[in-house]
Protein backbone atom coordinates (compact mmCIF):
# COMPACT_ATOMS: atom_id res chain seq x y z
CA UNK A 1 0.00 0.00 0.00
CA UNK A 2 1.54 3.35 -1.03
CA UNK A 3 1.19 6.05 0.91
CA UNK A 4 1.60 9.56 -0.23
CA UNK A 5 1.93 12.87 1.85
CA UNK A 6 0.83 16.36 0.50
CA UNK A 7 2.38 18.93 1.85
CA UNK A 8 1.02 22.35 0.75
CA UNK A 9 2.55 25.55 2.27
CA UNK A 10 0.74 28.43 1.09
CA UNK A 11 2.42 32.03 1.53
CA UNK A 12 1.19 35.49 -0.18
CA UNK A 13 2.79 35.09 -3.37
CA UNK A 14 3.71 31.35 -3.42
CA UNK A 15 2.02 28.04 -3.67
CA UNK A 16 2.64 24.18 -4.37
CA UNK A 17 0.41 22.11 -6.51
CA UNK A 18 -0.27 18.32 -6.82
CA UNK A 19 -0.66 18.05 -10.14
CA UNK A 20 -0.37 20.97 -13.27
CA UNK A 21 -2.89 23.90 -12.82
CA UNK A 22 -2.23 24.33 -16.51
CA UNK A 23 -1.88 22.55 -19.89
CA UNK A 24 -1.45 24.56 -23.21
CA UNK A 25 -4.18 24.14 -26.06
CA UNK A 26 -3.48 23.93 -29.44
CA UNK A 27 -3.68 27.71 -30.60
CA UNK A 28 -1.94 28.57 -33.23
CA UNK A 29 1.49 30.00 -32.79
CA UNK A 30 5.44 30.41 -34.60
CA UNK A 31 7.09 31.57 -31.42
CA UNK A 32 6.62 35.23 -32.70
CA UNK A 33 5.00 38.40 -31.30
CA UNK A 34 2.59 37.83 -34.21
CA UNK A 35 0.12 35.30 -32.98
CA UNK A 36 0.40 36.80 -29.24
CA UNK A 37 -3.37 36.98 -27.46
CA UNK A 38 -4.25 40.50 -26.50
CA UNK A 39 -7.88 39.84 -25.54
CA UNK A 40 -10.10 37.12 -25.17
CA UNK A 41 -13.68 36.64 -24.79
CA UNK A 42 -17.05 34.36 -24.95
CA UNK A 43 -19.72 34.41 -27.53
CA UNK A 44 -23.28 33.66 -26.46
CA UNK A 45 -22.48 29.44 -27.30
CA UNK A 46 -19.90 29.75 -24.57
CA UNK A 47 -17.10 29.42 -27.84
CA UNK A 48 -13.75 31.31 -26.96
CA UNK A 49 -12.55 34.12 -29.17
CA UNK A 50 -8.90 34.77 -29.04
CA UNK A 51 -7.73 38.73 -30.61
CA UNK A 52 -3.99 38.70 -31.42
CA UNK A 53 -1.45 40.93 -32.62
CA UNK A 54 -1.47 40.32 -36.19
CA UNK A 55 -3.70 37.42 -37.32
CA UNK A 56 -6.40 38.42 -36.62
CA UNK A 57 -9.27 36.64 -34.44
CA UNK A 58 -9.39 32.88 -33.67
CA UNK A 59 -12.49 30.86 -32.72
CA UNK A 60 -12.57 27.68 -30.84
CA UNK A 61 -15.65 25.16 -29.88
CA UNK A 62 -13.94 22.50 -27.84
CA UNK A 63 -12.33 24.26 -25.10
CA UNK A 64 -9.44 24.79 -27.06
CA UNK A 65 -8.69 21.71 -28.96
CA UNK A 66 -9.08 22.99 -32.34
CA UNK A 67 -8.94 26.67 -33.45
CA UNK A 68 -10.25 28.34 -36.88
CA UNK A 69 -10.13 31.47 -38.01
CA UNK A 70 -13.23 33.47 -37.40
CA UNK A 71 -13.98 36.59 -39.69
CA UNK A 72 -10.84 38.98 -39.28
CA UNK A 73 -6.94 38.48 -40.43
CA UNK A 74 -3.84 40.39 -40.20
CA UNK A 75 -5.53 42.39 -37.61
CA UNK A 76 -4.18 43.52 -33.89
CA UNK A 77 -7.19 42.77 -31.82
CA UNK A 78 -6.83 45.15 -28.80
CA UNK A 79 -9.78 44.62 -26.62
CA UNK A 80 -13.40 42.83 -27.02
CA UNK A 81 -16.76 43.46 -25.03
CA UNK A 82 -19.95 42.20 -25.39
CA UNK A 83 -23.46 43.44 -24.92
CA UNK A 84 -26.89 41.78 -23.23
CA UNK A 85 -27.78 40.87 -26.35
CA UNK A 86 -24.80 38.83 -27.54
CA UNK A 87 -23.33 41.16 -30.07
CA UNK A 88 -19.56 41.55 -30.35
CA UNK A 89 -17.33 44.65 -30.07
CA UNK A 90 -13.63 45.05 -30.92
CA UNK A 91 -11.05 47.85 -30.81
CA UNK A 92 -8.61 46.88 -33.36
CA UNK A 93 -6.13 48.48 -35.68
CA UNK A 94 -5.05 46.90 -38.98
CA UNK A 95 -4.56 47.89 -42.56
CA UNK A 96 -7.15 44.88 -44.13
CA UNK A 97 -10.40 46.12 -42.27
CA UNK A 98 -9.21 49.52 -40.97
CA UNK A 99 -8.47 50.95 -37.63
CA UNK A 100 -11.74 51.66 -35.21
CA UNK A 101 -14.42 49.35 -34.05
CA UNK A 102 -16.01 46.57 -35.30
CA UNK A 103 -19.00 44.75 -34.47
CA UNK A 104 -19.77 41.00 -34.78
CA UNK A 105 -23.97 39.86 -34.92
CA UNK A 106 -23.60 36.50 -35.88
CA UNK A 107 -21.03 35.27 -32.36
CA UNK A 108 -17.88 36.28 -34.28
CA UNK A 109 -18.22 34.74 -37.91
CA UNK A 110 -18.14 38.05 -39.49
CA UNK A 111 -17.57 42.05 -38.26
CA UNK A 112 -18.42 45.62 -39.33
CA UNK A 113 -16.70 48.31 -38.80
CA UNK A 114 -18.54 50.75 -36.65
CA UNK A 115 -16.35 53.31 -36.20
CA UNK A 116 -13.03 54.77 -38.04
CA UNK A 117 -9.95 55.61 -35.65
CA UNK A 118 -7.44 57.97 -36.69
CA UNK A 119 -5.09 56.78 -33.35
CA UNK A 120 -3.88 54.13 -30.90
CA UNK A 121 -6.75 52.37 -29.09
CA UNK A 122 -6.23 50.99 -25.54
CA UNK A 123 -9.76 49.78 -25.11
CA UNK A 124 -13.69 49.10 -25.67
CA UNK A 125 -15.96 48.86 -22.53
CA UNK A 126 -20.33 48.01 -22.86
CA UNK A 127 -22.13 48.42 -20.09
CA UNK A 128 -25.47 46.92 -19.26
CA UNK A 129 -27.31 49.89 -20.86
CA UNK A 130 -25.96 49.05 -24.49
CA UNK A 131 -23.45 51.83 -24.46
CA UNK A 132 -20.19 51.32 -25.73
CA UNK A 133 -16.75 53.47 -24.51
CA UNK A 134 -14.03 53.45 -26.43
CA UNK A 135 -10.76 54.53 -24.86
CA UNK A 136 -7.62 56.18 -26.95
CA UNK A 137 -4.01 57.16 -26.99
CA UNK A 138 -3.64 60.83 -27.17
CA UNK A 139 -2.88 62.86 -30.42
CA UNK A 140 -3.55 66.43 -31.65
CA UNK A 141 -6.04 64.55 -34.19
CA UNK A 142 -7.63 62.44 -31.98
CA UNK A 143 -7.84 61.15 -28.29
CA UNK A 144 -9.99 60.33 -25.26
CA UNK A 145 -13.31 58.78 -24.74
CA UNK A 146 -16.21 58.30 -27.38
CA UNK A 147 -18.99 56.86 -26.67
CA UNK A 148 -22.31 55.10 -28.96
CA UNK A 149 -25.73 54.82 -27.24
CA UNK A 150 -26.88 53.08 -30.59
CA UNK A 151 -25.42 49.75 -30.81
CA UNK A 152 -22.61 52.18 -32.60
CA UNK A 153 -24.64 53.96 -35.48
CA UNK A 154 -23.41 57.12 -33.96
CA UNK A 155 -20.64 58.15 -31.95
CA UNK A 156 -19.64 61.64 -29.54
CA UNK A 157 -16.75 62.47 -27.73
CA UNK A 158 -17.28 62.52 -23.97
CA UNK A 159 -13.73 62.80 -23.17
CA UNK A 160 -11.29 65.72 -24.20
CA UNK A 161 -8.54 65.77 -21.54
CA UNK A 162 -4.81 65.63 -23.12
CA UNK A 163 -4.43 61.88 -21.37
CA UNK A 164 -4.07 58.01 -22.87
CA UNK A 165 -7.40 55.99 -21.48
CA UNK A 166 -6.46 52.38 -20.87
CA UNK A 167 -9.13 50.80 -19.32
CA UNK A 168 -13.02 51.74 -18.74
CA UNK A 169 -15.43 50.66 -16.50
CA UNK A 170 -18.92 51.26 -15.14
CA UNK A 171 -19.41 51.05 -11.46
CA UNK A 172 -22.93 49.53 -9.92
CA UNK A 173 -24.25 52.96 -8.91
CA UNK A 174 -23.56 54.04 -12.53
CA UNK A 175 -20.39 56.33 -12.23
CA UNK A 176 -18.07 55.96 -14.84
CA UNK A 177 -14.25 55.11 -14.55
CA UNK A 178 -11.39 56.22 -16.77
CA UNK A 179 -7.94 54.71 -15.56
CA UNK A 180 -5.13 57.22 -17.17
CA UNK A 181 -1.30 57.39 -16.20
CA UNK A 182 -1.53 57.56 -12.47
CA UNK A 183 -4.76 58.88 -11.83
CA UNK A 184 -8.40 57.53 -12.32
CA UNK A 185 -11.11 59.89 -14.22
CA UNK A 186 -15.26 59.81 -13.14
CA UNK A 187 -18.04 61.01 -14.31
CA UNK A 188 -21.23 60.56 -12.41
CA UNK A 189 -23.11 62.20 -15.81
CA UNK A 190 -22.48 59.62 -18.08
CA UNK A 191 -19.74 62.23 -19.57
CA UNK A 192 -20.64 65.51 -19.23
CA UNK A 193 -18.72 66.59 -16.41
CA UNK A 194 -15.29 64.29 -15.10
CA UNK A 195 -13.06 64.81 -11.74
CA UNK A 196 -9.95 63.12 -11.06
CA UNK A 197 -8.35 61.12 -7.93
CA UNK A 198 -5.23 59.93 -7.40
CA UNK A 199 -6.15 59.37 -3.86
CA UNK A 200 -3.58 56.26 -2.84
CA UNK A 201 -1.31 56.14 -6.40
CA UNK A 202 1.78 56.59 -7.78
CA UNK A 203 3.10 56.95 -10.92
CA UNK A 204 1.72 54.22 -13.23
CA UNK A 205 0.42 52.49 -16.15
CA UNK A 206 -2.79 51.07 -15.90
CA UNK A 207 -3.98 47.39 -17.44
CA UNK A 208 -7.41 46.56 -16.61
CA UNK A 209 -10.64 47.58 -14.38
CA UNK A 210 -12.09 44.76 -12.52
CA UNK A 211 -15.48 44.72 -10.45
CA UNK A 212 -16.32 41.58 -7.83
CA UNK A 213 -19.99 40.75 -7.19
CA UNK A 214 -20.29 43.53 -4.06
CA UNK A 215 -19.31 46.60 -6.38
CA UNK A 216 -16.07 46.81 -5.37
CA UNK A 217 -12.99 47.90 -8.05
CA UNK A 218 -10.10 47.09 -8.83
CA UNK A 219 -7.07 48.17 -10.79
CA UNK A 220 -4.42 46.28 -12.08
CA UNK A 221 -0.83 48.49 -13.25
CA UNK A 222 2.43 47.40 -14.82
CA UNK A 223 4.72 47.62 -12.19
CA UNK A 224 2.66 48.96 -9.40
CA UNK A 225 0.92 46.68 -7.70
CA UNK A 226 -3.20 46.22 -8.08
CA UNK A 227 -5.08 48.54 -6.67
CA UNK A 228 -8.52 48.44 -4.98
CA UNK A 229 -11.04 51.09 -4.57
CA UNK A 230 -14.26 50.16 -2.10
CA UNK A 231 -15.93 54.17 -1.96
CA UNK A 232 -16.63 53.90 -5.83
CA UNK A 233 -13.46 54.85 -7.31
CA UNK A 234 -12.51 58.34 -5.24
CA UNK A 235 -9.81 56.79 -2.77
CA UNK A 236 -7.42 53.46 -3.40
CA UNK A 237 -5.48 50.74 -1.32
CA UNK A 238 -2.65 49.13 -2.89
CA UNK A 239 -3.49 45.47 -2.31
CA UNK A 240 -0.09 43.29 -3.45
CA UNK A 241 2.95 46.39 -3.29
CA UNK A 242 4.96 47.24 -6.28
CA UNK A 243 7.06 44.58 -8.50
CA UNK A 244 5.30 42.56 -11.43
CA UNK A 245 3.83 44.18 -14.37
CA UNK A 246 0.01 42.60 -13.76
CA UNK A 247 -1.46 43.19 -17.61
CA UNK A 248 -4.61 41.34 -17.16
CA UNK A 249 -7.43 40.93 -14.06
CA UNK A 250 -10.67 38.77 -13.85
CA UNK A 251 -12.85 38.22 -11.21
CA UNK A 252 -14.77 35.36 -11.31
CA UNK A 253 -18.53 34.87 -9.96
CA UNK A 254 -17.54 33.06 -6.92
CA UNK A 255 -15.16 35.82 -5.84
CA UNK A 256 -11.67 34.60 -7.20
CA UNK A 257 -9.32 36.44 -8.63
CA UNK A 258 -6.60 35.67 -11.32
CA UNK A 259 -3.94 38.50 -12.49
CA UNK A 260 -1.52 37.62 -15.33
CA UNK A 261 1.64 39.51 -15.61
CA UNK A 262 4.40 40.11 -18.18
CA UNK A 263 7.19 37.90 -17.11
CA UNK A 264 6.15 36.37 -13.75
CA UNK A 265 3.14 34.07 -14.50
CA UNK A 266 -0.15 34.24 -12.96
CA UNK A 267 -1.56 34.87 -9.21
CA UNK A 268 -4.63 34.17 -7.42
CA UNK A 269 -6.28 35.48 -4.50
CA UNK A 270 -9.42 33.71 -3.02
CA UNK A 271 -10.12 36.45 0.16
CA UNK A 272 -10.64 39.32 -2.15
CA UNK A 273 -7.19 40.42 -2.71
CA UNK A 274 -5.65 40.24 0.60
CA UNK A 275 -3.56 37.62 0.21
CA UNK A 276 -2.33 36.31 -3.35
CA UNK A 277 -0.60 32.81 -4.56
CA UNK A 278 1.24 31.86 -8.02
CA UNK A 279 -0.55 29.93 -9.96
CA UNK A 280 2.03 28.51 -12.98
CA UNK A 281 2.47 25.03 -12.77
CA UNK A 282 2.06 23.60 -16.49
CA UNK A 283 3.25 26.53 -17.97
CA UNK A 284 6.93 25.92 -17.73
CA UNK A 285 9.04 28.63 -18.71
CA UNK A 286 5.96 30.51 -20.82
CA UNK A 287 5.54 33.28 -18.35
CA UNK A 288 4.23 36.49 -20.40
CA UNK A 289 0.55 36.54 -20.04
CA UNK A 290 -1.77 39.19 -21.98
CA UNK A 291 -5.27 38.58 -21.08
CA UNK A 292 -7.16 36.45 -19.41
CA UNK A 293 -10.34 34.94 -19.33
CA UNK A 294 -13.20 32.04 -17.62
CA UNK A 295 -16.14 31.06 -19.72
CA UNK A 296 -19.47 29.92 -18.70
CA UNK A 297 -18.48 26.26 -17.44
CA UNK A 298 -15.12 27.56 -15.03
CA UNK A 299 -12.19 27.00 -17.19
CA UNK A 300 -9.73 29.32 -17.13
CA UNK A 301 -7.99 30.34 -20.60
CA UNK A 302 -4.41 32.32 -20.38
CA UNK A 303 -3.49 34.41 -23.63
CA UNK A 304 0.16 34.74 -23.71
CA UNK A 305 2.96 36.87 -25.63
CA UNK A 306 4.33 34.76 -28.69
CA UNK A 307 3.17 31.32 -26.93
CA UNK A 308 -0.65 30.73 -27.61
CA UNK A 309 -3.10 29.79 -24.80
CA UNK A 310 -3.01 27.83 -21.60
CA UNK A 311 -6.22 26.44 -19.91
CA UNK A 312 -6.68 25.17 -16.75
CA UNK A 313 -7.17 21.45 -16.14
CA UNK A 314 -9.61 21.63 -13.82
CA UNK A 315 -12.30 24.17 -13.66
CA UNK A 316 -11.54 27.40 -11.83
CA UNK A 317 -15.32 27.90 -10.76
CA UNK A 318 -17.36 24.70 -10.11
CA UNK A 319 -20.52 25.67 -9.82
CA UNK A 320 -21.75 28.26 -12.54
CA UNK A 321 -24.40 26.44 -13.80
CA UNK A 322 -26.57 22.81 -13.31
CA UNK A 323 -26.44 21.21 -16.91
CA UNK A 324 -30.00 21.34 -17.80
CA UNK A 325 -31.74 18.08 -18.55
CA UNK A 326 -35.17 19.46 -19.43
CA UNK A 327 -36.52 23.02 -19.85
CA UNK A 328 -38.65 24.15 -17.16
CA UNK A 329 -42.20 25.45 -17.82
CA UNK A 330 -42.17 28.73 -15.56
CA UNK A 331 -39.86 31.63 -14.17
CA UNK A 332 -38.86 30.25 -10.58
CA UNK A 333 -36.38 31.74 -7.92
CA UNK A 334 -35.53 29.55 -4.86
CA UNK A 335 -34.10 30.40 -1.85
CA UNK A 336 -30.53 30.22 -1.40
CA UNK A 337 -28.39 27.28 0.45
CA UNK A 338 -27.47 27.32 2.82
CA UNK A 339 -29.74 30.28 5.07
CA UNK A 340 -28.60 31.44 7.25
CA UNK A 341 -25.02 31.80 5.90
CA UNK A 342 -21.99 32.58 6.90
CA UNK A 343 -19.43 33.70 3.47
CA UNK A 344 -20.68 31.92 0.88
CA UNK A 345 -23.95 30.78 -0.08
CA UNK A 346 -25.86 29.19 -3.32
CA UNK A 347 -28.70 30.99 -5.12
CA UNK A 348 -30.86 28.78 -8.31
CA UNK A 349 -33.11 30.05 -10.64
CA UNK A 350 -35.32 28.71 -13.61
CA UNK A 351 -36.09 30.92 -16.98
CA UNK A 352 -38.14 28.84 -19.51
CA UNK A 353 -36.68 30.73 -22.42
CA UNK A 354 -33.89 32.73 -22.85
CA UNK A 355 -34.37 36.02 -20.92
CA UNK A 356 -32.52 39.18 -19.60
CA UNK A 357 -31.90 38.12 -16.19
CA UNK A 358 -30.93 40.36 -13.19
CA UNK A 359 -30.66 39.65 -9.38
CA UNK A 360 -29.64 42.66 -7.37
CA UNK A 361 -29.22 41.78 -3.63
CA UNK A 362 -30.55 45.22 -1.37
CA UNK A 363 -30.22 45.09 2.59
CA UNK A 364 -33.05 45.13 5.18
CA UNK A 365 -33.59 49.23 4.52
CA UNK A 366 -33.80 48.52 0.66
CA UNK A 367 -31.11 49.77 -0.75
CA UNK A 368 -29.10 48.25 -3.58
CA UNK A 369 -26.43 46.30 -1.86
CA UNK A 370 -24.49 44.17 -5.17
CA UNK A 371 -25.81 43.40 -8.51
CA UNK A 372 -25.18 39.48 -8.47
CA UNK A 373 -26.42 38.76 -12.07
CA UNK A 374 -26.79 41.31 -15.25
CA UNK A 375 -26.56 39.33 -18.84
CA UNK A 376 -28.62 37.28 -21.21
CA UNK A 377 -29.23 33.86 -20.04
CA UNK A 378 -30.64 30.59 -21.95
CA UNK A 379 -33.54 28.65 -21.20
CA UNK A 380 -32.95 26.39 -18.24
CA UNK A 381 -31.79 25.76 -14.39
CA UNK A 382 -28.99 28.44 -13.60
CA UNK A 383 -26.94 28.19 -10.13
CA UNK A 384 -24.20 30.26 -8.64
CA UNK A 385 -22.26 31.15 -5.24
CA UNK A 386 -22.75 34.51 -3.77
CA UNK A 387 -19.65 34.98 -1.42
CA UNK A 388 -19.47 37.86 0.39
CA UNK A 389 -16.29 39.85 2.11
CA UNK A 390 -17.72 43.37 4.01
CA UNK A 391 -21.25 42.82 4.32
CA UNK A 392 -22.17 42.78 8.06
CA UNK A 393 -24.83 40.23 9.55
CA UNK A 394 -28.25 40.75 9.01
CA UNK A 395 -30.87 40.34 7.08
CA UNK A 396 -31.26 40.83 3.46
CA UNK A 397 -33.46 40.18 -0.10
CA UNK A 398 -32.21 39.03 -3.26
CA UNK A 399 -34.90 40.03 -6.68
CA UNK A 400 -35.16 38.29 -9.96
CA UNK A 401 -36.17 40.24 -12.60
CA UNK A 402 -36.63 37.97 -16.17
CA UNK A 403 -39.17 39.40 -18.81
CA UNK A 404 -42.67 40.42 -16.86
CA UNK A 405 -41.72 37.97 -14.04
CA UNK A 406 -40.38 39.59 -10.70
CA UNK A 407 -39.53 37.47 -7.20
CA UNK A 408 -37.79 38.53 -4.33
CA UNK A 409 -36.27 35.72 -1.27
CA UNK A 410 -34.85 36.64 1.86
CA UNK A 411 -31.20 35.68 2.87
CA UNK A 412 -29.58 35.97 6.22
CA UNK A 413 -26.20 36.95 6.84
CA UNK A 414 -24.77 35.50 10.46
CA UNK A 415 -20.98 36.02 11.13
Amino acid sequence: MKSKILLFLAFSFGTCFAQNFWEKTNFPSDNTSLYSVYSMITNTSDNVLAGTYAKGIFKSTDLGNTWTESGMTNQWIISFAKDNSGNIFTASIGSQFGSGVHKSTDQGSTWNKVWDALTGMNCVYVDQSGYIYVGLNYTSEQSGIYKSTDGGGNWVKIFSLAENVYSIIKTNSGRILAAGYGKVFYSDNEGTNWNTTTNGFVSFTPSAFAINNQGEVFLSTLGYGIYKTTDNGINWVNKTGAGWEYSSLIINSDGSMYAGTKGNWIYRSLNNGDNWELVKSGMGEDKYVLSLLTNSTGYLFAGMDYYGIYKSVNKVVTDIEEPITEIPEDFVLYSNYPNPFNNSTKISYEIPVQSNVSIILYDALGREVATLVNEVKPGGKHQFSFVEYNLVSGVYFYTLRAGNYTQTKKMILLK
